[in-house]
């Protein structure tokens, strides 16, 4: 069932496996798919596929993130806002594992500490939005929701949520997977080598058919390595967070200006109750304007014992628009928020574990700073938000050093 703010309701056919403790629940962001018969048939087709990834490397990535929270270690996730699924070959691929490694060198450098790398791939093809539909020259249409659910050219016939898209997803996320060990960046790289896959579980037809037994009683989100919950989608009581919670996968969940100490606090019990060290990472996106708000939060957690991992995501909350509508992101508040991250989260005893940033390899002009002034045309090329282009990442990535903000920086702290 959907309901008019593409809010659904967990149903009783969403995997071969026991799902009770979702079904009924609310599920937000989620389609509004024409065809309930054919998402089922999918939805049994994903469930009988090959897990995408093995539960051995869910477990060993869980060690890294452990390490981490005891600051052996830093993280970096980047990539793509939403994937193009036809950017899965090894010539895709490849330029994006690169892109990796040097922010990973250069957060290394700026840390003094070795980098996990995770790329924002093999599964980054659904994506959350504030409105159901857009208003297009004549009327309006259903909101581009990514690959996975419908097209993003602006006509009736493109925005109709097709579910075979999630086939194509898988097809493609698994051929993303395949060019990763091709490039020795995959399953039989070592785990400092390695880079490591994580998307958004937010459509739950493609999520849950994935979940697969990890061999000693457990379960496992077979998708990707590295599952989180965006902003739009960390009710406590909805069927996103309580999937997660079931799930052997560490797991992370972005929270923002209006999320309160209640709220962070309920969604550290539900979705770290064993308070395990690399179990959960909490994304901070703030805004450089409204982050003095993080604090609070980053008390809270620690006083109630959990381990959790701090990240700072410094783009979502730094989307405006420019007079022509375009979406825009600026560097010089992009860094600001990584550095106010970095002064709050260790003045209030937490753990500063990465950066998560959206960012392509590609000679891109979608944010503002570094030379760059964002307009329509060919190299404003993103399927949702606009992403760094490498050189405004490596600046970015410069700015990942564990410092603390001197006190005259400190008085003008956001407020």
């Amino acid at each position: 069932m959907t309901v008019n703010d593409g809010t659904s309701v967990a149903g009783p056919d969403v995997g071969d496996i026991d799902l009770a403790p979702i079904q009924g629940l609310p599920a937000a962001q989620q389609p509004d798919w024409p065809d309930p018969a054919r998402v089922k048939a999918v939805r049994a087709t994903l469930a009988g596929s090959d897990p995408l990834v093995r539960w051995d490397d869910v477990r060993q990535l869980g060690g890294l993130l452990a390490r981490a929270s005891e600051g052996e270690l830093c993280v970096l996730m980047a990539g793509d806002c939403a994937e193009d699924p036809t950017e899965s070959s090894v010539a895709d691929v490849a330029p994006k594992a690169e892109m990796l490694d040097v922010l990973g060198d250069i957060m290394r450098v700026g840390a003094g500490r070795p980098v996990v790398k995770a790329g924002r791939l093999a599964g980054q093809f659904a994506k959350p939005r504030s409105q159901a539909y857009e208003c297009v020259v004549g009327g309006s249409v259903p909101v581009y929701r990514g690959p996975m659910v419908n097209g993003p050219e602006p006509t009736h016939r493109a925005r109709r949520a097709d579910p075979g898209r999630m086939i194509g997803g898988y097809r493609a996320a698994r051929e993303v997977l395949r060019s990763l060990d091709a490039i020795g960046r995959g399953a039989d790289a070592a785990p400092l080598e390695r880079v490591w896959t994580g998307h958004e579980a937010l459509l739950l037809d493609y999520e849950a058919p994935l979940v697969r037994p990890t061999g000693d009683g457990g379960r496992y989100l077979a998708s990707t390595h590295w599952p989180w919950i965006g902003e739009r989608t960390r009710q406590a009581d909805g069927a996103h967070v309580r999937l997660l919670a079931r799930l052997e996968n560490p797991v992370a969940c972005k929270v923002g200006p209006r999320t309160t100490v209640t709220e962070v606090l309920r969604l550290c019990a539900l979705l770290d109750p064993e308070r395990s060290p690399g179990r959960l990472t909490l994304i901070a996106r703030f805004g450089a304007t409204e982050i003095d708000g993080l604090g609070a939060l980053v008390r809270a957690v620690r006083s109630a014992g959990h381990p959790v991992l701090w990240m700072c995501d410094p783009m979502h909350g730094n989307t405006v628009q420019d007079r022509t509508g375009l979406k825009v992101r600026h560097l010089d508040a992009i860094m600001d928020e990584i550095r106010w991250f970095l002064s709050i989260v260790s003045d209030h005893g937490g753990r500063c574990a990465g950066l998560h940033v959206e960012a392509s390899p590609l000679d891109i002009g979608e944010c503002a700073g570094a030379g760059v002034t964002p307009v329509r045309g060919p190299r404003y090329r993103t399927l949702c938000d606009p992403r760094l282009n490498l050189m405004q990442a490596v600046a970015v990535a410069a700015h990942w050093q564990q410092r603390a903000v001197r006190q005259d920086e400190r008085t003008a702290m956001p407020s």
